[in-house]
């Protein structure tokens, strides 16, 4: 029959094994739980989300002309992110063997797999997604309604900023449906790239011509 020295020891090896297993559980479910919130590198695009609260100071003065360059941002943003959906539904679609032997495009320094390059997308549409979702929460936010003496307080209302949410609001119901629009027009348009580059300044100068008649008082 062992002695109380054997059943020590039996003892302490039986508690050194449940402490080695519980290490090692802690530090598998740690690496399970960065991976699924985008720690792989080629996945930037999925970062792990921010802070769900911030904390402001109250004594900050919000200024509700910052609000404008803001509200650009978001709908430039927007257009990047049309563009970039549309760009990553024609290039999924193309089969690679048809424009590469090798699967890489490009060269002199930029050669990339052409798997890589549809991640790329991948990271790019998922990316912008994210900014636009932080530009247009803070758009909305109840701090950004200090008293507007032009809009009733709600620095949103301001003819500028107005304008442009409309916009926003244009592209955001299908980023990818606007850019398809865009092109297309382009493409109707343009004879060539002096074709193109003219039809760009007739569109700007016909959105300029229209907006100007929109505020112009009856």
């Amino acid at each position: 029959m062992p002695d109380n020295r054997q059943m020590k020891q039996a003892l302490d090896r039986l508690v050194a094994r449940v402490l080695a297993g519980s290490k090692q559980s802690k530090t598998a479910g740690e690496v399970r739980f960065i991976k699924d919130r985008g720690g792989d590198h080629n996945e930037w695009g999925w970062n792990p989300p921010g802070s769900n609260e911030r904390t402001i100071d109250p004594d900050y003065k919000f200024d509700a002309k910052n609000l404008e360059p803001l509200a650009r941002v978001l709908r430039s943003t927007l257009m990047a992110l049309g563009h970039i959906q549309t760009a990553r539904t024609t290039f999924t679609k193309v089969k690679s063997q048809r424009i590469s032997p090798d699967g890489n495009l490009g060269g002199k320094g930029y050669v990339q797999p052409i798997k890589d390059m549809r991640r790329q997308f991948g990271n790019c549409d998922e990316a912008l997604s994210s900014i636009i979702d932080t530009l247009d929460d803070e758009i909305k936010a109840i701090h950004w309604h200090p008293d507007v003496d032009d809009s009733g307080g709600d620095p949103r209302a301001r003819g500028q900023v107005k304008e442009i949410m409309d916009d926003v609001d244009e592209i955001k119901d299908d980023p990818e449906d606007w850019a398809e629009g865009e092109e297309a027009e382009m493409d109707a348009e343009g004879g060539g790239e002096n074709g193109k580059a003219a039809s760009i300044r007739t569109a700007v100068a016909h959105n300029l011509a229209l907006r100007w008649l929109a505020r112009r008082p009856l």
